[in-house]
């Protein structure tokens, strides 16, 4: 198979920038019922850098929502990549609303562990 061209989709917007939100570790529901423990590290992809400055101000607004959102969830809810992606679009949906109206591109997986 040949390589995949790179396009335009597959880069960054020419002046994107990633804001790094703090690592978070959170308690989730095993399938026996025992707890678990979800490690995830996720930056932020924005559009317009001058956004950036207005996002720093706001992360522990995003921090309270994903760990909201994140203790609710089963080890069966990010299982795969169907359950990745599903995790990642409730991240962008959340931070969207939580940083309204700044333009969020996307919420970036730098790291997801669950032990």
């Amino acid at each position: 198979h040949p390589a995949e061209p790179i396009t335009a989709l597959h880069l960054p917007a020419e002046n994107a920038t990633f804001i790094n939100i703090p690592d978070m570790i959170v308690n989730i529901q095993s399938p026996d019922g025992t707890p678990a423990v979800l490690k995830l590290v996720v930056a932020l992809e924005i559009d317009q850098p001058e956004a950036g400055l207005l996002v720093e101000p706001v992360i522990p607004r995003v921090v309270d929502q994903f760990q909201t959102y994140l203790r609710e969830l089963r080890v069966d809810d990010v299982r795969g990549s169907a359950g990745v992606m599903r995790l990642k679009e409730e991240l962008l949906r959340r931070v969207t609303l939580a940083l309204a109206p700044l333009p969020i591109r996307d919420v970036l997986f730098k790291e997801m562990i669950i032990q």
